[in-house]
């Protein structure tokens, strides 16, 4: 299973578009892996988690070929995860020769009722009736092709909003992904759907955005003194072990670490910090 971090910041992205704190000017001056774009992830070639207004950006800096998702699934509609426009110039005369014409997308009623008013207007019907909406509610696994992806509520916004964050598995190989992207401390029921996992899991991405900064788990993301102390205990349950990817990702200027500041804090923890096209072999 392949998993490939294509953006890793938050909404403002890193350097922000119109900031001129310290933080951003050092990113820009410093470059490389402290330039973080809006966050987005790929599972292979064909499973795509969020699609934020940086997507194009990605495909041009990843090389990918974005005609072979089949699968996309949306945490929810704030617009660094979710950029509803870009899905009407998928097919058509604006998308020839895809190798996967048809696309599955899977989100909460809220996110799909956000695309019908921000799209509507514009998409054509060709490229409307490609597209194969999936509402998802919590806990409910689906099966997209060989993977199995289960809909946890994420601890984010409004709860009437259904943010989500995803359990995925590649049922090939039998490798899961725990993508926490964007929620706080996890709800009862998501620690009794982990504790509930008979295997660890090969991949558990930790919500960042805060940063240096330790909330005691009372916000709706997480910095990394709380995400070190939540590695401990998804450690003690089972849910994570020594094999397990353990990644830091969607940072905010806000939160002032840059790269070689966050891995400085988080190498004694076996914790790594993702990076725009960081990818993993699980």
């Amino acid at each position: 299973m392949q998993f490939q971090y294509l953006g890793t910041a938050a909404a403002e992205g890193w350097p922000a578009v119109f900031c001129r704190c310290k933080y951003c000017l050092e990113a820009q001056r410093l470059g490389g892996k402290n330039i973080r774009t809006r966050s987005q992830a790929i599972v292979n070639d064909d499973l795509l988690l969020d699609l934020p207004p940086d997507t194009y950006m990605h495909k041009l800096m990843n090389h990918l070929d974005l005609s072979r998702v089949k699968y996309l699934f949306v945490t929810h509609f704030h617009m660094d995860h979710f950029y509803p426009q870009e899905l009407t110039v998928r097919g058509s005369v604006y998308s020839l020769e895809m190798i996967s014409p048809e696309l599955e997308i899977y989100c909460a009623q809220e996110t799909y009722d956000y695309f019908r008013r921000c799209a509507d207007w514009e998409i054509d019907e060709k490229s409307d009736s490609a597209m194969h909406w999936h509402i998802l509610k919590p806990f409910e696994t689906v099966e997209a092709g060989p993977y199995r992806v289960t809909p946890l509520p994420a601890n984010h916004m409004n709860p009437s909003h259904q943010p989500f964050v995803y359990h995925i598995v590649d049922t090939r190989e039998d490798k899961s992904v725990f993508y926490m992207h964007d929620s706080g401390y996890y709800f009862p029921e998501v620690w009794d759907y982990l504790k509930a996992q008979k295997k660890p899991a090969d991949l558990f991405s930790f919500d960042t955005t805060l940063g240096y900064e330790d909330c005691g788990f009372k916000s709706t993301h997480m910095g990394a003194p709380e995400v070190i102390r939540l590695k401990e205990e998804l450690e003690a349950l089972g849910i994570i072990d020594k094999h397990t990817h353990c990644v830091m990702n969607h940072f905010s200027h806000n939160g002032h670490l840059l790269y070689d500041e966050l891995v400085e804090l988080a190498a004694p923890h076996d914790i790594e910090i993702s990076y725009d096209g960081m990818k993993l072999t699980l």
